[in-house]
């Protein structure tokens, strides 16, 4: 009973990292916007955008999910010195 327990949660972790593992992903709308998953997942916990257990992937719908996920948490890497997360429509936005 235990091993099988233990091999489900192994094939759902294995399943849930490889599910997220994609390098980038684009969305379009005013300008397209690419973001890499990998890079992103080198800098910060996973659990910084997936609340979920196990991880899920994250639909963005729109442009309020959109900023609400990615722009907030931008400003908030400006304001602790991230030079890196870019606050500008034109940084993410490329046309």
């Amino acid at each position: 009973m235990k091993t099988k327990l233990l091999l489900s949660v192994l094939f759902m972790a294995l399943f849930a990292t490889s599910a997220l593992a994609a390098d980038t992903y684009e969305y379009t709308g005013k300008g397209t916007v690419t973001f890499n998953h990998k890079v992103h997942g080198e800098k910060m916990e996973c659990s910084s955008c997936h609340t979920t257990q196990p991880p899920q992937k994250i639909a963005i719908t729109g442009k309020k999910e959109g900023h609400a996920l990615c722009l907030d948490c931008h400003k908030k890497e400006q304001k602790k010195g991230n030079k890196a997360a870019p606050k500008s429509c034109s940084q993410c936005h490329k046309k």
